[in-house]
């Protein structure tokens, strides 16, 4: 049974501009396994490679001959070398070349279509978290108290009534006192803030503490 003639050598150009010299069965993938770092061990630090040239078709043993005698020759001489042995039009440079950059920019266009899918994900993410920010800040707003004076019975102005005499204004109308849980429910104000408010009430003395959280008008 004859042996199959379906390796060459090649030439590729190192990211050094220093020349690599192998054989393959398979041109493309071993091109690809060089530019990922999976080839040899003499490209992995000198990536990316190019393609310079090839060889004919051959069987294995002749290949790893060829092979053997154009690393012993000089760098300049090594492509001279092999375009001299390559005497079949079936392996031409350009064709594996235009197959090649074909197979790139098909990469090049499936990542760039994830990066903009990435990108408009992003976008969107954005977007949710700011409206989420505007509903939390709502949410958290003080509630809106506001004071009519009336002169002559003319509306003369409104004024927002400040939060500590909101809390003073609900604990004074108080016989028995409010406690925070009661507070916090009434004006809408958080734990921190009734805590607050009761602190600076009672050190001004407007204020007195019946009980655990529980305040009286003093």
């Amino acid at each position: 049974m004859p042996t199959e003639k379906n390796w060459v050598v090649y030439l590729v150009r190192c990211s050094d501009k220093s020349l690599y010299c192998g054989i393959t069965n398979d041109l493309i993938k071993r091109l690809e396994a060089h530019n990922l770092g999976k080839g040899a061990k003499y490209t992995r630090s000198r990536v990316p490679v190019r393609l310079v040239g090839t060889s004919f078709k051959m069987t294995r043993s002749s290949a790893l001959k060829l092979e053997h005698r154009i690393k012993k020759i000089p760098a300049e001489k090594k492509l001279t070398k092999l375009i001299n042995r390559r005497e079949h039009p079936e392996m031409v440079n350009t064709q594996i070349m235009q197959q090649i950059q074909k197979e790139i920019q098909s990469a090049v266009n499936s990542i760039q279509q994830l990066t903009d899918s990435v990108g408009n994900i992003i976008t969107q993410v954005e977007k949710l978290a700011q409206t989420d920010a505007s509903k939390t800040t709502t949410a958290k707003r003080d509630p809106t108290r506001k004071k009519v004076v009336i002169k002559d019975g003319v509306v003369e102005k409104i004024k927002r009534v400040p939060a500590t005499q909101i809390v003073y204004d609900i604990i004074r109308k108080s016989t028995q006192g409010m406690d925070t849980a009661a507070l916090m429910k009434t004006t809408g104000f958080n734990q921190r803030k009734i805590h607050n408010i009761t602190f600076r009430l009672k050190k001004k003395g407007r204020i007195m503490g019946v009980g655990r959280g529980v305040y009286r008008k003093a």
